[in-house]
């Protein structure tokens, strides 16, 4: 082979392998650049990308602006929800067949108390999340992973409530089914083993995101003002997760460090279970003034502010004077729970 033609084959080569490495990088990856475009063709844009359903009940011509470019999939659905002004969720629905998959869905994000539906959920608690900020986070929230007890009870109802426990995820269900699991369910990550759950169930299921529309507004469409009770309820984050499935979740998050960065995480981990297991043990009204206490902590004030920025940043610039009124205004009845206007 002659010269010439040697470093016309390298450089093909090296075309090549620049060509993969570009396609690998973006592998996984979600681009949304929209100005002022109906939320509906957002989140065809965003579906055909991840391959998630987005199922809400804002009104879908909702006027959007939203630039990402080639980012993980968690974090476009974290710029989609401060387009959107929402707060989303990863939700498993489950059901014995094809009909009632179907209408699981029809009653989402937002099933009424008489459906008739289980939920089945657990947040984290953010109190004590400070101090592990530094764990990876995951790339595509169903690449979470879930490892089935082997205590739990093998029915769907109990096997619901392991998922939900180890995982940020919520499950619904009917009330009135709760099969029997007869067949081993695999461990793995969220988009595998659901599926399994739900085949094993006898049943089929599907991993969708919820984004609801904002509720928090008066019959004059006003937005409603602070108050104790609003207060309470979003200090709270609903049924208590266990200290157990705190530190599994925290543990499976630092899976992928080694050496000292692991080792220092491990010591943030143990610190942030022990905290939070002295929590669990005190009064509604321990908790409340426990809270006050670590809500005007400093370190905890700063990266609550960095938080926000980087939501903001996320924002067009209506969005953003609309955003730092609530905040300011929630940030008010924080500090004074008995705040009304």
């Amino acid at each position: 082979m002659t010269r010439p033609k040697l470093l016309l084959s390298l450089v093909g080569i090296l075309g090549l392998v620049w060509i993969g490495l570009w396609i690998a990088q973006g592998w996984g990856t979600v681009t949304l650049v929209f100005e002022k475009k109906p939320l509906s063709t957002v989140l065809r844009s965003f579906t055909s990308q991840s391959k998630l359903k987005v199922i809400t009940d804002i009104d879908l011509n909702t006027p959007i602006t939203i630039q990402v470019r080639r980012v993980p999939v968690a974090e476009a659905l974290e710029a989609l929800q401060a387009a959107a002004e929402s707060r989303g969720r990863l939700a498993f629905l489950i059901a014995p067949n094809q009909a009632g998959l179907q209408n699981l869905i029809s009653l989402m994000p937002r099933p009424s108390n008489q459906s008739g539906i289980k939920s089945l959920e657990y947040r984290m608690p953010f109190l004590f999340v400070p101090g592990t900020e530094e764990l990876p986070q995951w790339r595509d929230p169903r690449d979470q992973v879930w490892t089935p007890s082997d205590l739990a009870k093998k029915d769907l109802r109990n096997l619901a409530e392991d998922v939900a426990q180890k995982t940020d995820i919520r499950i619904f269900f009917s009330e009135s089914w709760d099969p029997s699991v007869l067949k081993s369910v695999s461990s793995g990550p969220l988009r595998s083993s659901l599926p399994s759950l739900a085949k094993a169930s006898g049943g089929t299921g599907e991993l969708v995101y919820l984004l609801p529309g904002q509720r928090s507004q008066n019959d004059s469409g006003e937005r409603t003002p602070p108050n104790t009770e609003r207060w309470r309820q979003n200090g709270s984050e609903g049924t208590p997760l266990s200290a157990d499935a705190f530190a599994e979740r925290l543990k499976n998050r630092s899976s992928g460090l080694s050496g000292d960065q692991a080792k220092e995480m491990q010591a943030s981990i143990e610190e942030s279970v022990k905290n939070y297991r002295s929590w669990l043990d005190l009064t509604p009204e321990e908790r409340e003034k426990k809270m006050q206490e670590m809500m005007q902590d400093p370190n905890r004030q700063q990266r609550g502010s960095d938080r926000f920025s980087r939501a903001m940043r996320m924002m067009s610039p209506s969005q953003r004077a609309s955003r730092y009124s609530r905040y300011n205004s929630q940030k008010g009845a924080a500090k004074d729970p008995g705040h009304t206007r």
